[in-house]
């Protein structure tokens, strides 16, 4: 963190240095860093389990485009059915509070 916050650091002081020299030094840094933390018991841990999560991410299988069509499909007739069910219980509702309960609407 510190050899980042430095080349940040540095970036900015040398304004007047040319812009490719400085982004370079950011990256030597940035570098440097993962290079750093990667020398660690907590960094070879993770680097462990990126690697792991890669090998999973490749067992994936991913849907054919008529299969990704059909479940969209039935997720949105489902949604609408699901729409429809929800807005006729609330009008169920509505009618009988109102109507039977209080006797508010019908006089």
């Amino acid at each position: 963190m510190l050899i980042i916050a430095s080349a940040v650091v540095i970036y900015y002081q040398f304004s007047d240095f040319i812009q490719l020299g400085r982004i370079g030094i950011i990256i030597v840094s940035v570098a440097l860093a993962i290079g750093l933390i990667l020398t660690t018991e907590t960094g070879q841990s993770a680097w462990s389990f990126i690697k792991g999560a890669n090998v999973e991410r490749q067992k994936v299988v991913w849907p054919s485009r008529q299969e990704a069509m059909q479940v969209t499909l039935f997720v949105i007739i489902l949604v609408i059915i699901i729409g429809l069910v929800m807005w006729a219980f609330d009008a169920l509702s509505f009618y009988t509070i109102y109507d039977v309960i209080l006797r508010v609407r019908g006089t």
